[in-house]
């Protein structure tokens, strides 16, 4: 049997947990960064020090909502330069040329020019067909079941699920791979400056990452939430594993995070189902038999997530699938994860 391996004798020094979970001097895109999940996601990473954080999506006039409103709330000194730390660019996920529009413009800014971090953020809900006559509240039957899922369009509903949900996830990672690079390449140039006395605000505390935001409806074999977006949920979670054993040989992390019920259009139909509400702001509650814990997801629940991963304190996750959901999967029958 072999000795173990001795600790080290060196002194360690203390750990300043409000550094542990900085993330100061970052550098972020957020697909679907103005609403949701996503905007939850920017605010928490503004108000954690990053340096800039570029929100995409197709509505231009939510994005820059989102953006005037969280730039606002930031503290004069957050940024020496006068620079806005969240900039929204307008960009459809699905079109490989809105993709190549939007690294050109990350690209070409003067302030920054590269990534730390990749949100694929973007998603829709995709049709609904229930098994529950919503009216009666009465079974189906095999007919009728079989003939309101065939009457979904397969081109217009169900492929452009899989294209937002899905291909944007491959396609968004793709075209961003160099910005993320660069980004490991100034980390490492900040640190032989900082030898040197020198250096300026770059992040370098953990490797570049590309986190997806996937769903709880991935790993939900009763599918609540609708079967294309089950389905394309448990897709995408499978691309960001795959890129995370494809992407370390470059230097580049991916992490998914599946979340539960969060404030969102997407989740409303299905808190509205279970006799909840989501207007009056705050906490909202929920029946224990839909969510154990009793209430939605909040905005500190998600910012807890998106700051573990981004920080230093999760510099060593690669591959992770992360449940934040309240207990609401073990209500169902799940596959593993």
């Amino acid at each position: 049997m072999s000795a173990p391996v001795a600790a080290s004798s060196a002194t360690v020094p203390p750990i300043d947990v409000s550094n542990l979970f900085s993330v100061k001097g970052l550098v972020a895109l957020i697909t679907g960064g103005g609403s949701g999940i996503g905007l939850m996601m920017t605010q928490s990473l503004a108000s954690a020090g990053a340096k800039r954080i570029y929100i995409a999506g197709r509505r231009l006039s939510v994005l820059q909502s989102a953006a005037d409103k969280i730039n606002s709330s930031l503290p004069q000194n957050q940024n020496q330069n006068q620079e806005p730390v969240v900039v929204p660019l307008e960009c459809d996920v699905t079109s490989p040329s809105s993709l190549s529009s939007l690294v050109s413009s990350i690209s070409s800014d003067p302030y920054t020019g590269y990534l730390n971090l990749l949100v694929c953020n973007a998603g829709v809900g995709g049709p609904q067909v229930s098994v529950v006559d919503k009216e009666t509240g009465q079974p189906k039957s095999l007919s009728e079941f079989r003939k309101q899922a065939l009457a979904v369009d397969f081109d217009k509903e169900w492929e452009q699920t899989f294209r937002v949900n899905v291909g944007s996830v491959w396609y968004t990672s793709m075209a961003c791979l160099e910005l993320l690079e660069k980004g490991n390449t100034l980390a490492a140039q900040q640190q032989q400056q900082e030898g040197q006395g020198q250096g300026q605000m770059v992040w370098k505390e953990s490797a570049s990452q590309i986190v997806v935001t996937s769903s709880i409806a991935a790993l939900n074999k009763a599918a609540p939430g609708g079967w294309a977006y089950g389905v394309s949920k448990a897709a995408a979670t499978h691309v960001g594993k795959q890129l995370a054993v494809l992407l370390p040989r470059w230097g580049i992390r991916c992490n998914v995070i599946c979340p539960g019920l969060f404030p969102s259009e997407m989740a409303a139909p299905i808190v509205q189902a279970a006799g909840g509400s989501m207007t009056g702001g705050g906490v909202i509650p929920l029946d224990k038999k839909t969510v154990p814990l009793g209430r939605m997801g909040d905005e500190f629940d998600m910012a807890g997530q998106i700051l573990y991963l981004a920080s230093r304190a999760g510099a060593y996750l690669n591959g992770n699938v992360i449940v934040v959901d309240g207990g609401r999967l073990t209500t169902f029958p799940s596959t593993g994860y």
